[in-house]
């Protein structure tokens, strides 16, 4: 693959160097692995977008007790204070083949820092894959979560999914507005009068 170019669909990115030679991953994914994709903020500001990694452990832990215990709920759907090494490190890996997770680099004074990221997982079946997003209260506000989402979209219909979706709390406002107008179809959950579901063609 040549210099990289932008994703014409996935408005406010733009390639910040050439990716390396083609990996036989999809076009989406090796952009991301060589760092060639930013997102930026309504304040104009550009974050790289890379795929989390091992080595991401001890900034993810960092960037979930940086959040709200509001926004913590509404990520996890319980309680949980804090991410523990492990549980981290199993966020850190994800699966290869059926699975994407993206994370947004901080600079500055959260140069080093994870601001937040997207992801996507895959059933087994690999028609459809469960979507989330996370960002620190710094990043909130800026449309990076929406922008983030629409990556992780693109680089799920790369990879042959054919349905998205995702879980939301019904007090979780923010979070449906952010579905909606990704063009989700929101809708109760049948199995659960608190939760709301999100979904979509690919």
């Amino acid at each position: 693959m040549g210099q990289a170019r932008a994703i014409a669909p996935l408005r406010g990115m733009h390639a910040l160097r050439g990716t390396p030679p083609s990996s036989g991953m999809p076009p989406l994914r090796e952009q991301l692995s060589g760092r060639a994709i930013a997102i930026a903020g309504k304040d104009g500001h550009p974050h790289v977008a890379r795929p989390i990694n091992a080595t991401d452990t001890g900034a993810l832990m960092r960037c979930y007790d940086a959040m709200t215990e509001r926004g913590k709920w509404f990520r996890m759907l319980h309680r949980l204070p804090h991410l523990s090494e492990d549980m981290a490190r199993d966020f850190c890996s994800p699966d290869p083949e059926r699975d994407l997770c993206i994370v947004l680099e901080g600079d500055g004074p959260l140069k080093g820092e994870i601001l937040g990221g997207a992801r996507i997982t895959g059933s087994a079946d690999g028609k459809s894959a469960e979507y989330s997003v996370t960002l620190r209260p710094e990043a909130e506000g800026l449309g990076l979560a929406h922008k983030a989402l629409e990556l992780v979209f693109a680089a799920a219909k790369e990879m042959g999914y054919t349905r998205i979706w995702g879980t939301i709390h019904s007090e979780n406002g923010p979070m449906l507005n952010l579905a909606h107008s990704l063009g989700l179809h929101v809708h109760r959950d049948p199995e659960d009068a608190a939760l709301m579901l999100a979904e979509r063609k690919l």
